[in-house]
């Protein structure tokens, strides 16, 4: 009994049966295969990194039908635009070649006005237009350019009248006095600027400008000066004058050969200046006694008189 029971108690260790050599190498070529095709799924997942070579592709474009036609409508459009503005100056070349050329267009009449120091044939060949010419040829800016260049004009203007009439109208400088520079003679304007030699053939009288010293300060007044002198009531005008001498300390200084007579009116205050001397120089002229007095001055809102001594005055002498 005891050995039964010995016998009962004992644990027998479980083995499992050992499979077969070729069903075991049939399993593990199972295991193989699958984890080959496990390798090659996932292989085939992974993304491919081979690198895309850079291009340039241009963008595609909506293009239909009927933009063709829109295009294609303005290029025709464009094309007849194109070919009337060439028609058209070609046609004005011809046009204009024909008036250039036509005797239909000659120049038959020229009127010259306004000019007195400058000669109506030195006008004519300075700005080259003549009878017999083309009138639609003529320029007429370059024309109007070249009279200007004349010290002599101070502007000019020209009128075309077709078929072949041309008005030329000029302004000229007006000489006021005479000035010298480098030993040489020339006109001066009403300001006292330079405007032509003097010569044998444009001499006038006129009074001589002298500068003196600080006279290149009243120099600017010198236009005012001669406009008011002319309306401020002396019995003699400015042509009679022999000369002007401008001064900081004598201001306008006049002589009149006529009477032999020096007047001095002080820059201050000028204008009420020459009403009161050209009062005086008035009433004495009235009176007959500007032969008495040798020069008068006025300055500081008074006036004074030097009477001429008994001898007989030297004619265009200066004090």
């Amino acid at each position: 009994m005891a050995m039964n029971s010995e016998r009962k108690n004992r644990r027998v260790p479980y083995e499992p049966k050992r499979r077969s050599s070729a069903a075991s190498s049939a399993a593990q070529g199972a295991k193989g295969s699958g984890r080959k095709n496990v390798r090659k799924a996932g292989e085939a997942k992974k993304p491919s990194r081979r690198k895309k070579r850079k291009g340039f592709s241009l963008p595609s474009l909506p293009f239909s039908s009927q933009a063709f036609w829109r295009v294609l409508r303005w290029a025709i459009a464009l094309s007849l635009i194109a070919f009337l503005m060439f028609g058209a100056a070609v046609g004005l070349l011809k046009a204009y070649r024909f008036c250039v050329t036509s005797p239909f267009f000659a120049i038959t009449e020229i009127h010259v006005s306004g000019n007195v120091q400058v000669s109506t044939a030195e006008v004519l060949a300075t700005c080259g237009i003549r009878k017999g010419a083309n009138s639609v040829a003529v320029k007429i800016h370059e024309a109007e350019q070249r009279l200007v260049k004349n010290p002599w004009v101070e502007s000019v203007s020209i009128r075309r009248e077709l078929p072949g009439r041309f008005t030329i109208n000029i302004k000229e400088r007006k000489p006021v006095f005479f000035g010298k520079k480098d030993q040489s003679l020339f006109f001066l304007n009403i300001k006292g600027q330079l405007i032509a030699p003097v010569t044998s053939r444009n001499f006038r009288s006129l009074p001589m400008l002298e500068l003196g010293p600080g006279g290149d300060d009243i120099l600017p007044h010198l236009g005012d000066f001669v406009a008011k002198f002319g309306s401020s009531g002396f019995p003699f005008r400015l042509e009679q004058i022999s000369w002007v001498r401008l001064s900081a300390a004598s201001g306008f200084e006049i002589y009149w050969e006529a009477r032999r007579m020096h007047l001095a009116i002080g820059f201050e205050q000028w204008q009420e200046n020459l009403k009161r001397i050209a009062s005086v120089v008035s009433d004495i002229e009235k009176r007959k006694e500007t032969a008495r007095v040798s020069s008068i001055r006025a300055s500081d809102g008074q006036v004074w008189m030097t009477r001429a001594p008994e001898e007989e005055k030297k004619p265009g002498s200066k004090p």
